[in-house]
């Protein structure tokens, strides 16, 4: 176990500090850093994992909410040149940060907004340690209790898979809830080209104020220019829209007004579609 570096023994912000220096080598290395990559970390802490990063040669920001670990995080890497820190809430300044690699023992209360904001993020891959309850709503199917609009949301821009298990006391303070290391991909044109009903619904989600019917239209003329390379008019949009019969008022709805029922409908027309 590493030294406990914790400026307060008691729960800060939902915050689990990883200890266990095997886990932390486990998920620097599923990370396959190399020099010329760009790693984000939030919510360092003590600095045990960013060590770990730092190993690997790559530039690392790491972005800490906690101002309390300002002194702990200077002090133990002040000369490092690869390493730059910012003490904000990290969905305030990603959108500023150079990354193509996130590697973090996550916050709880962030996994979800971390998520979605993902999705309009680019990225190469992203190594997490999450709640495994957290993670199986992000790999469930239809049908399964905690499938959820999360869960559909996250299938139609990554690939996510559960790498291990994390045991409760290689953290400090131990969480009440197991955990697991997960792995987050953005799918890739062929999955697309495999499963278009999954880039139609990303492209929908991409559109959250619009009416279901305007984003349809659109993701199905960007399915066909930007996977299968080919031109197809709004007109064409439009007879396609008009033959997946999508009844009961959605296609007048907002997207960010639909429910899990709702994407259910479309989702079904979108398949018999493509």
């Amino acid at each position: 176990m590493e030294k406990n570096m914790n400026p307060e023994s008691r729960v800060s912000r939902d915050q689990h500090f990883m200890e266990n220096r095997e886990i932390m080598e486990r998920m620097v290395s599923i990370g396959d850093l190399k020099p010329e990559d760009c790693v984000l970390e939030i919510g360092p802490g003590n600095g045990n994992l960013t060590k770990r990063i730092l190993k690997k040669g790559a530039k690392v920001t790491a972005v800490e909410s906690d101002k309390r670990f300002k002194r702990i995080l200077k002090k133990e890497f002040g000369r490092q040149r690869n390493l730059k820190i910012i003490f904000k809430n990290a969905l305030d300044v990603m959108g500023g940060i150079r990354f193509n690699k996130i590697v973090s023992n996550l916050p709880y209360s962030i996994c979800e907004p971390l998520i979605n904001r993902l999705t309009r993020t680019d990225f190469d891959l992203a190594v997490l340690s999450v709640p495994e309850g957290f993670a199986r709503i992000l790999l469930a199917k239809p049908g399964e209790k905690n499938y959820s609009k999360l869960s559909l949301r996250s299938q139609s821009f990554f690939g996510v898979r559960i790498e291990f298990e994390i045991p409760k006391n290689a953290f400090r303070p131990e969480p009440k809830t197991e955990s697991v290391v997960v792995v987050v991909r953005p799918l890739s044109k062929k999955d697309y080209r495999d499963h278009p009903e999954k880039y139609i619904l990303k492209e929908i989600f991409l559109q959250g104020k619009k009416k279901l019917k305007n984003a349809l239209l659109e993701g199905l003329i960007n399915f066909e220019k930007n996977i299968l390379g080919k031109d197809f008019t709004k007109n064409l949009a439009r007879e396609a829209i008009n033959r997946m019969d999508i009844k009961g008022g959605i296609l007048e709805k907002k997207i960010d007004e639909m429910r899990l029922g709702d994407f259910g409908r479309v989702l079904k027309n979108i398949t018999s579609f493509s």
